[in-house]
C-alpha cells in the first residue's frame, strides 16, 4: 500500500471500530483515502487507514482480529493517541444491543449516542462494582463524559434531524450513498420483532419461527424508515448481554437509564476523550437478529460522518490535543 502524503501530526480525528464489518463501512465513509501512515512506532500494534471526511483528516483503526472487550479497545485507543499526537477527539462507532421500554421507542436500525444524563456521563461500566450482602450490587467507577464541543454539535445535528420546518437529514443522505455501494445496507425486509422479557428464544437458529408470537410486544409501524437517533446512557462491559431478563435487571440497577449495551466504550472514556455511537442490531436478548446487523452499522457510521462534517475544522484545531487532556503532553513514542 502507498503511504499517506500527510504526516501523522496532521490528523485531528480518531475513529475506532471493534469489528471487521464496522471497519469496512467506516472506510467507505472517507471522502478521500490516504492509505497508511508515513511512520509507525515499534510499540504501536495497530494497523491504520488514513483519509479525509469533509475537511477533517481522520485516522481509523479496528481492534485486532479475534480481540474484543474493554481491555483490547483501551490498547487500540492508547496506541492511536500516542502515534497521532494531534488528535483532538475520537469516535467509537459500531453496533450495540438496544434496551427498549415503555418510555423510549428504540428499534432495530436506530442509533444511540453517548450523552450525559442525570448522574451518568454518557457511558457506565455495568460489570465493575461490588456485590454486597444479600446480593445487592453497588456499581462503582465514574467514567468521563464526551468533550463538550462534541456534545454541542450532537445537539445541533439533533436539531437538524428533528426540525418541524426544513429538516436537514444528513444521516439519511449518507445512508443513501452507502446503499448505492451495496444493497446489504438498505432497510431490511425482515420484521423487527420485540418479545416480552420472559419469552426465550426457542431454536438453535436465528429465525424465531418456533417462538411464541403471542409474546410479541405490539408496536405501531413508523412512518419513515430513517433511523431515529437517541441520546443517553450506554452500558459497557466485557460480558455479552444476550438475555432479556439480565438486560432489564442491569437497566433497573441504573434507574432505567440505559439505552443500549456494548463491549468497548468503558475502555476509552477515561483515557481517550470520545463520543460513542451505536447502531441497534438486536435487543440484547436471546432473539438475536443478524438481519439488522449491516443496517445498524450503516446507520451508526452515517451519523458519525454527518457529525464530523458538521464541525468546522477551525473549531477542532482550537481543542486541546488528546495527549494534553490526559496529561501526556508531547510524549514521544
Amino acid at each position: 500500500m502507498d503511504v499517506s502524503e500527510f504526516g501523522n501530526d496532521e490528523y485531528t480525528v480518531g475513529w475506532i471500530c471493534a469489528l471487521q464489518e464496522e471497519f469496512d463501512v467506516a472506510t467507505a465513509m472517507l471522502d478521500n483515502e490516504y492509505e497508511i501512515p508515513q511512520s509507525l512506532p515499534g510499540h504501536d500494534t495497530n494497523a491504520y487507514i488514513l483519509g479525509e471526511i469533509g475537511k477533517h483528516k481522520v485516522v481509523m483503526a479496528c481492534l485486532p482480529a479475534g480481540r474484543m472487550g474493554i481491555g483490547a479497545a483501551a490498547i487500540v485507543a492508547d496506541n492511536m493517541r500516542r502515534t497521532f499526537k494531534s488528535i483532538r477527539f475520537g469516535l467509537l462507532v459500531g453496533i450495540g444491543g438496544g434496551v427498549p421500554n415503555e418510555e423510549r421507542d428504540i428499534r432495530l436500525g436506530d442509533v444511540v449516542v453517548s450523552v450525559p444524563k442525570g448522574s451518568y456521563g454518557g457511558v457506565v461500566q455495568y460489570d465493575f462494582g461490588k456485590v454486597d450482602a444479600g446480593g445487592t450490587i453497588t456499581h462503582r467507577g465514574q467514567l468521563n463524559a464526551p468533550p463538550e464541543k462534541l456534545l454541542s454539535y450532537v445537539t445541533l445535528l439533533q436539531n437538524f434531524l428533528r426540525r418541524l420546518k426544513n429538516p436537514k437529514n444528513y444521516v439519511r443522505d449518507i445512508l443513501k450513498e452507502l446503499e448505492g455501494f451495496s444493497t446489504d445496507y438498505g432497510y431490511p425486509t425482515k420484521d423487527d420483532k420485540l418479545f416480552q422479557s420472559s419469552c426465550l428464544h426457542q431454536s438453535n437458529v436465528d429465525a424465531c419461527h418456533s417462538c411464541d408470537i403471542s409474546q410479541l410486544i405490539p408496536r405501531q409501524p413508523r412512518k419513515s424508515t430513517d433511523p431515529v437517533v437517541h441520546l443517553g446512557t450506554i452500558a459497557s462491559g466485557n460480558l455479552v448481554i444476550g438475555d432479556s431478563m439480565a438486560r432489564d435487571q442491569i437497566n433497573k440497577e441504573y434507574g432505567n437509564a440505559i439505552f443500549c449495551f456494548e463491549m468497548e466504550a468503558a475502555g476509552l472514556m477515561n483515557n481517550f476523550p470520545c463520543l460513542v455511537i451505536r447502531g441497534i442490531s438486536d435487543y440484547a436478548d436471546s432473539h438475536k437478529n443478524d438481519h439488522w446487523r449491516n443496517r445498524a452499522i450503516a446507520a451508526a457510521s452515517a451519523y458519525a460522518k454527518a457529525l464530523i462534517c458538521l464541525i468546522p475544522p477551525m473549531e477542532v484545531r482550537t481543542l486541546p490535543e488528546v495527549g494534553q487532556v490526559m496529561g501526556l503532553g508531547k510524549c514521544e513514542g
